[in-house]
């Protein structure tokens, strides 16, 4: 009797640290699906993160990233960071309101070539709010979502 509920607690166990590991799998998996929104071979390639989560207020966080070609751009990057390094790719947490029309920049993170962290500015939930326009890649990432959203 002891040893049958003993392997059906070992079966249950098993079972319960496969749902774990295949839970942590498909959240690593949808971190990393990077959707193209915008490619400009001689500046820019912005991208956002698909796994787009939305809180209790409505409000979607997104990571966008942009990857810089221009050696201009790279450069004034690590400028901005205090870096001799120059800057390939940023990656920016953004809040956006429910509809996309409004943006607050939370988190900013600057990566080498060789995808190296140069730079984090750590999480910030209370920034500032601003329109979204699309003169940066947080506003042309809003500008393509909340255009996705009026099409359903």
């Amino acid at each position: 009797m002891i040893n049958n509920e003993f392997r059906l607690l070992l079966l249950f166990c098993l079972l319960l640290d496969c749902g774990i590991i295949f839970a942590q799998s498909s959240r690593t998996n949808n971190s990393e699906q990077w959707v193209k929104v915008h490619d400009d071979d001689e500046a820019v390639t912005i991208y956002y993160n698909s796994n787009i989560t939305t809180d209790k207020r409505g409000r979607h966080i997104v990571w966008v990233k942009a990857v810089y070609h221009s050696r201009r751009w790279q450069n004034y990057f690590a400028e901005q960071i205090g870096s001799g390094v120059p800057v390939v790719t940023t990656k920016t947490k953004a809040t956006y309101d429910d509809l996309y029309n409004f943006v607050m920049v939370r988190q900013v993170q600057c990566f080498n070539k060789a995808g190296k962290k140069l730079y984090d500015s750590g999480d910030d939930p209370e920034g500032d709010w601003g329109p979204v326009n699309a003169s940066d890649p947080v506003g042309i990432v809003g500008e393509y979502l909340g255009d996705q959203m009026k099409q359903y």
